[in-house]
């Protein structure tokens, strides 16, 4: 039995692993996605790599309390999981007063779900800071975190890839690179050469950009919220009052 040339494209394309859709993780639009695998994303799709992914996020929503608006910002929370060439939902609980909201940066309550509306097991932790949470370097933070035996910890090695996907996969750990050399003499003695062990390259020096009024004034607006939503009614009383003297 023959197939007909344009059948046999057809299977092809249809079988092909590039036909495959990636894997990708819905959130609600109060999420705000710090970094996956490492790096920022520059889409507002999540689109995850095949195997282990890591999630770095915050939770952002408003709330009344004592009938004032109210926002919170979460901890920065870690969601460690696998996924395999399906899409992915992560559900959060309501924020509806401070309570809820002290609970979550305590113990964050998520549900992750394949298309199918089955639980995905997962690993989560706390990217946690003392002090100011002013200009926070996520980046180097998750990097060092990745170092320690964390439960939600991982590796990562730079890959190219398009624009709308900046996740990484996974990283190996490789052995070091040895070169050796030996000769052998007529008179079966043997002359080894010293192994020599390849050298590493160098680093180019880091060069710091300077902050711009608007990369400074955005932290500061940061900082005002955070403050804000840590004080009570009283202090947030005589805030408003100064503000209205000026």
């Amino acid at each position: 039995m023959k197939l007909h040339p344009l059948i046999i494209g057809l299977l092809i394309v249809i079988t092909s692993p590039a036909s495959f859709a990636a894997s990708v993780l819905d959130i609600p639009s109060s999420v705000d996605v710090l970094l996956l695998n490492g790096q920022q994303l520059d889409t507002d799709e999540v689109t995850l790599v095949e195997g282990d992914n890591q999630l770095l996020f915050r939770y952002q929503v408003n709330y009344r309390d004592s009938g004032m608006q109210t926002q919170f910002k979460s901890e920065a929370v870690i969601v460690k999981f696998s996924a395999s060439n399906d899409t992915y939902r992560l559900k959060l609980p309501s924020i509806r007063n401070r309570n809820a909201a002290n609970s979550f940066n305590k113990s964050p309550q998520l549900t992750l779900t394949n298309s199918q509306g089955l639980p995905v097991e997962f690993i989560q932790d706390l990217l946690l800071k003392d002090g100011l949470q002013l200009g926070r370097d996520f980046e180097l933070e998750l990097s060092q975190y990745n170092l320690s035996n964390k439960p939600a910890a991982m590796s990562f090695t730079p890959l190219s890839v398009d624009n709308a996907n900046l996740a990484t996969k996974p990283a190996l750990t490789a052995a070091p690179t040895i070169t050796s050399t030996a000769t052998i003499t007529p008179a079966s003695t043997t002359t080894a050469a010293p192994a020599t062990v390849a050298a590493a390259p160098a680093l180019a020096p880091t060069v710091m950009t300077p902050k711009t009024i608007a990369q400074d004034q955005a932290e500061i607006t940061e900082m005002l919220d955070y403050w804000y939503s840590k004080a009570n009614q009283e202090t947030r009383a005589k805030f408003k009052a100064k503000i209205n003297q000026q």
